[in-house]
């Protein structure tokens, strides 16, 4: 049985079994996977809970000087705490790049109290 489905949805070549998902075996996929939808959606764009979601997308037109990252970390730190309390951040790297407007994340964490931590990048750009 999946752990969590895969975005974008692709009907699964097993069985007809519905659509492909990652499996018990795959719980660093399944948690990326939850961390990119976390960081990505909009705040209220979440039907069921309107305070789901980082917007990452909308801190793309911020000015350099303006956008504080120290906020944004804060957000990210929060979002994670509330929504996945099963993951443990030891870090985030936050790059703004003016010119080509884009906006890379990198987070360092770990799991079930694993001493190894994984790391998960996300980059946005207009």
């Amino acid at each position: 049985m999946p752990l969590s489905i895969i975005f974008p949805l692709n009907p699964s070549s097993e069985n007809n079994a519905g659509f492909d998902g990652f499996t018990d075996t795959d719980t660093t996929g399944a948690i990326k996977q939850n961390m990119k939808m976390l960081l990505l959606t909009n705040k209220g764009e979440y039907v069921w809970d309107p305070n789901f979601g980082v917007g990452l997308s909308g801190y793309l037109f911020e000015n350099e000087s303006v956008l504080n990252t120290g906020l944004l970390e804060g957000e990210i730190r929060n979002q994670a705490r509330q929504y996945m309390p099963y993951v443990i951040i030891d870090g985030i790297n936050i790059q703004v790049d003016g010119e080509s407007q884009a906006l890379k994340v990198q987070i360092r964490f770990r799991f079930n109290g694993i001493a190894i931590p994984e790391l998960f990048e996300v980059e946005v750009s207009e």
